[in-house]
């Protein structure tokens, strides 16, 4: 049996609308440890031919058997499996890879076999010293001659054993000398048992051959046939250093190809460093973006429902009327005997009524309007102040009718020279009215107005909002406070109110307290004429407006990210048409599809990957600055966002990289080959 029988194969191409056939139904056999020549003008179709024979094109039509097997119906795998374990190829120029040295060119098919580093190693350093370049080993291809660049890829044809070398113009760029050593060589390989099929165009070149078969227009013109004297090589004979070499299992195919991706990713990337560096940016930017603006509203989401929470959360508010009360009806206040029911209800930690007033108040030659406030024990919490100087009301300040009180940092500005401590100092608070009422208030000397009577009242504290971030809740104009009962003698006799706060203890839940609240007061005032907000209702709606700010502001910077990953698509559909030769070279020494897929997928991700660690540093950078630049808000990232970012970005590769990918995977070997 032949090792190599073709039987009535044709291939034809389509070259736009038209057909053109380049082998027309052409039979062949050749015999294993053959030396054959294969000669023919340009356009006979020996390359169509020798690439058929070497399972990097299919026949259109016929049968093309090896060892007897219709390797025609093969897939692309299939064929790349056994271009891996019986073919070796030599290509006119050569076709190394240019970023890898002599010996990784060399070593090149046993990774996609699945060989042992240390294996295929040893075999590629035994075959460049065998074929003299043992000191030229770890030189890149533009380090050396033609001559050394053609004895690397006879070297790479012979490392999976190269039971059957094809030699395409092999001689046909390199000078004389060289070519008649390169000759020689395929002679002394062919002396070891290896099939050498070699196509020239060279009619002296071919003679070195056993046989020489001539093709024109597609078919064999003429065939010397197999020499009488030819024998079948004896596999014992083989020497070692030709000896094909074991396939390694499973894992050690996987480990070798995930090492060669990464290796050949590596080198991609760094030899267009200015593309990849602009890829990382694009990338980079959206990472950060991403992170920063996480960490951002994150940090203004959490300050403002801080904020807005400690102002609102264990509240209900009530206050006089109804719009569904009778037009033209006024609703009467709260009467005492009401909040007095409501205190009395469990669930309900004290109730703040609203006593105020809009007053001129005086300290020396300056003058301001401030809001006077009747304060309790539960003003202070109910209105969110912290003491900031000097004392708050104690129990015997809240029971008379001392003159005393606490002026909040607006006041104390309009009343007070910068510097100048307003504690234990006695402001005069202008009574309501007292320009037409008669009243027994001694009048200072100093007042041009007679008729005005004011309540000279001694601070003894100053109050402030509580510290909070971007909202602090502050009162649009300064705020004085006295005791409530001083305020209800001298100030403002009502003991009723038009509205009231409940503070809560959360005994009771505050849906259940608004309601008995509510049917109490109902039935005190006889209809429902009042109305009433539990304030957790209205600080859960705004959780849910930050929340969805929150996650509107991450979309847009997603977007950015996403910009970043049609970058690096487009990145890498570029890098996939630049390197098509290099993808065919990988197909001919026996690289799958899923070798080249995984290849590029990997290269994609690793600078989405690089692109994620600058994007982390960019953001971990920003946030640094936001908080040494201001102080209302506290950017925190945290590690889950960082490796969330780092696999975000990584998946950005996995995606935008699968259609160059794919792309890649899909060439024809001899497609890609043709493409310089």
């Amino acid at each position: 049996m032949a090792m190599i029988e073709l039987q009535n194969v044709s291939r034809r191409y389509l070259l736009g609308q038209n057909e053109v056939t380049a082998l027309s139904g052409l039979n062949l056999t050749i015999e294993a440890g053959e030396y054959v020549a294969i000669i023919g003008q340009s356009g006979s179709g020996k390359s169509t031919l020798m690439n058929v024979l070497g399972c990097l094109d299919i026949p259109s039509s016929g049968k093309f058997l090896i060892d007897g097997n219709d390797i025609s119906k093969l897939g692309p795998d299939e064929l790349a499996s056994l271009r891996r374990q019986r073919f070796g190829f030599i290509f006119q120029r050569y076709h190394l890879l240019p970023y890898l040295d002599a010996l990784s060119n060399v070593a090149l098919p046993a990774v996609y076999s699945g060989v042992a580093n240390s294996v295929r190693h040893d075999r590629a350093v035994s075959l460049l010293k065998r074929l003299g370049l043992a000191e030229r080993s770890h030189h890149k291809p533009n380090e050396l001659s033609g001559g050394q660049q053609q004895r690397v890829s006879i070297a790479r044809a012979l490392m999976n054993g190269g039971q059957i070398i094809l030699a395409d113009e092999p001689t046909g760029a390199l000078d004389s000398q060289s070519g008649k050593e390169l000759l020689n060589l395929l002679g002394e390989l062919n002396a070891l048992g290896h099939t050498i099929i070699l196509v020239t165009h060279d009619a002296k070149v071919a003679s070195e051959a056993k046989r020489v078969i001539e093709l024109r227009d597609g078919q064999v013109l003429s065939d010397t046939a197999t020499p009488k004297c030819h024998r079948l090589p004896n596999v014992p004979e083989v020497v070692p250093a030709s000896a094909q070499l074991q396939s390694g299992g499973w894992w050690s195919r996987q480990r070798g190809k995930w090492q060669e991706a990464l290796h050949s990713a590596f080198q991609s990337l760094k030899g267009n460093r200015l593309r990849t560096l602009l890829s990382i940016i694009g990338i980079s930017i959206g990472v950060a973006a991403v992170v920063s603006m996480m960490a951002l509203t994150t940090a203004a989401r959490n300050s403002i429902e801080n904020d807005v929470g400690r102002f609102l959360s264990g509240r209900i508010l009530f206050w006089i009327g109804n719009p569904n009360i009778s037009p033209g009806a006024q609703p009467p206040p709260f009467r005492l005997n009401e909040i007095n029911a409501i205190r009395a209800l469990p669930g309900v930690k004290g109730v703040n009524l609203e006593h105020s007033a809009n007053l001129e108040t005086r300290y020396g030659a300056r003058n301001a309007n401030v809001d006077v406030i009747g304060a309790d024990k539960l003003s202070l919490a109910a209105r969110k102040l912290e003491l900031v100087e000097g004392r708050l009301f104690n129990q015997y300040d809240l029971s008379g009718d001392s003159q005393l009180a606490l002026i909040d940092d607006k006041a104390s500005k309009a009343l007070f020279k910068i510097g100048e401590n307003p504690v234990g100092k006695t402001i005069l608070l202008k009574l309501p009215n007292s320009g037409t009422q008669n009243t027994k208030q001694a009048v200072p000397e100093n007042l041009n107005h007679l008729n005005d009577v004011f309540l000279p009242v001694t601070v003894v504290g100053i109050v402030k909002p509580e510290s909070g971030g971007l909202i602090p809740f502050e009162a649009p104009i300064g705020q004085i406070l006295v005791p409530i009962k001083t305020f209800n003698r001298k100030l403002d006799t009502r003991t009723d109110a038009d509205q009231f706060t409940v503070l809560l203890d959360f005994s009771v839940p505050p849906d259940e307290l608004r309601k008995q609240i509510n049917y109490r007061l109902i039935a005190l005032r006889g209809s429902e004429n009042f109305e009433s907000l539990n304030a957790d209702e209205t600080f859960d709606t705004i959780k849910n407006v930050t929340g969805a700010l929150a996650l509107l502001l991450t979309g847009v910077a997603i977007i950015s990210l996403i910009v970043g990953g049609v970058g690096i698509m487009n990145i890498m559909l570029v890098s996939v048409s630049e390197r098509t030769r290099e993808i065919g070279i990988r197909m001919a020494v026996g690289a799958r599809q899923a070798d080249i897929h995984s290849q590029f997928m990997i290269e994609a991700m690793m600078l989405c990957l690089f692109g994620g660690l600058v994007g982390v540093i960019l953001s971990l950078v920003a946030a640094m600055a936001i908080n040494l630049f201001q102080n209302k808000l506290t950017a925190h990232i945290d590690l889950i966002a960082l490796f969330a970012a780092i696999g975000v970005s990584t998946m950005v590769g996995l995606i935008f990289g699968t259609v160059p990918a794919r792309r890649a995977a899909a060439l024809s070997p001899v497609d890609a080959l043709a493409r310089e």
